[in-house]
């Protein structure tokens, strides 16, 4: 129940962050009314996949305390709501970042700094400066995932006022974090907060693939803690029904 009544409490306050793309704010009234949407309702409008997805992309990633970052190519697969591998090319060809996530746990592997980094939920967020960990598990592993407080069809704008209107607005909490998504058409826009403090916005679009499912094909995140922005654009995207179990195993397994 504290969780519950925390992540209330930071809806009736409307926590803004310092930018104008301000995160949504709804009344107490319209909160202990209880969701306007289901879980099975909003999954059923947001059409996240339901079968592995694979896409080639372009990535920038600059981490704004050491100034370090890259520019690089490469693919991801994603099991919906599962796992993720993303493997990033840096110039010459040579693996410039390799991500595993599963379920709660990650493995980030940096060949060029030598550094590996392996974790799950309790993972102190100090610990993943320059690794968009947040953002891969809760924008493409779970779109509009995690445990449901919230969700209407509604519109959001820049002031962070909610409207009705043709779009999706969702709270959802993801363990100790909570996330705010907000879709209208193939537009999205995501806020990031943890222990009641917004870290993180994302803008972005998504693509309807074959059987209709729709799944994020540009990304643009910006986070506070730590000093982040990633750009992600993606080349291609389309189902993978057939990848095997071993896809998403662990890199470090014997």
């Amino acid at each position: 129940m504290a969780r519950w009544s925390f992540a209330l409490a930071l809806l009736a306050l409307g926590c803004t962050g310092p930018r104008a793309n301000k995160p949504p704010s709804l009344t107490r009234v319209e909160l202990e009314a209880g969701p306007r949407l289901s879980a099975a309702e909003l999954r059923a409008r947001a059409r996240p996949p339901t079968t592995d997805v694979r896409q080639t992309l372009k990535i920038s990633l600059l981490e704004g305390v050491s100034g370090r970052g890259f520019e690089g190519r490469g693919a991801l697969v994603v099991r919906p709501g599962q796992a993720l591998r993303m493997i990033l090319l840096g110039p010459g060809g040579t693996t410039a970042m390799d991500v595993w996530i599963s379920g709660d746990r990650f493995r980030a592997a940096i060949p060029a700094l030598d550094r590996v980094v392996r974790g799950d939920a309790s993972t102190p967020r100090s610990t993943l400066r320059g690794l968009p960990i947040d953002l891969l598990r809760r924008w493409l592993v779970a779109p509009f995932g995690g445990t449901l407080v919230h969700a209407r069809e509604a519109v959001v704008d820049a002031a962070g006022h909610v409207g009705p209107g043709p779009g999706l607005l969702a709270f959802a909490l993801f363990g100790r974090d909570f996330v705010i998504r907000a879709r209208v058409g193939d537009v999205e826009r995501g806020w990031f907060f943890s222990q009641g403090a917004l870290h993180g916005r994302v803008e972005g679009r998504v693509t309807t693939l074959a059987d209709g499912a729709r799944f994020p094909s540009e990304v643009v995140f910006e986070g506070d803690d730590p000093p982040l922005r990633v750009v992600v654009v993606g080349e291609t995207t389309e189902l993978a029904k057939e990848l095997p179990a071993a896809t998403f195993a662990d890199p470090d397994a014997s």
